[in-house]
């Protein structure tokens, strides 16, 4: 349940940063979108990634004896920070890159966990 927690969260930031700009780009008229598209909210979303993957890796790690899974975590926290101090359009580049690495991590994770869990 972890690692699919990880996943969702990893997959809310590829939405959250492909779909913001091309609302805020059609003139989409939402409330919402002030606070989404604040600064802060970068960072919350990572702070919540970090810690379901902090969560989630190690624990799967002490059943399944895999490296993966962290390796991908791992890639994933050094994306987000080349993330969090760009600006522009590489920015999402670099959101998408990292969300991609940890959603493949968690997936990856929850697959050694199931495998392990039925041998």
């Amino acid at each position: 349940m972890k690692d699919i927690l990880g996943a969702v969260c990893s997959g809310l930031c590829i939405i959250h940063c492909l779909a913001l700009p091309a609302l805020i780009a059609t003139g989409t008229s939402f409330i919402g979108l002030v606070y989404l598209s604040a600064e802060s909210t970068h960072l919350w979303l990572s702070v919540v990634m970090l810690i379901v993957a902090l969560w989630a890796l190690p624990a799967g790690w002490r059943a399944h004896k895999q490296f993966w899974p962290g390796l991908l975590g791992c890639l994933g926290v050094v994306l987000m920070a080349f993330a969090l101090s760009a600006t522009g359009a590489i920015e999402a580049y670099w959101t998408v890159a990292c969300s991609v690495a940890f959603i493949s991590g968690h997936l990856l994770n929850r697959h050694l966990l199931i495998r392990e869990s039925t041998q």
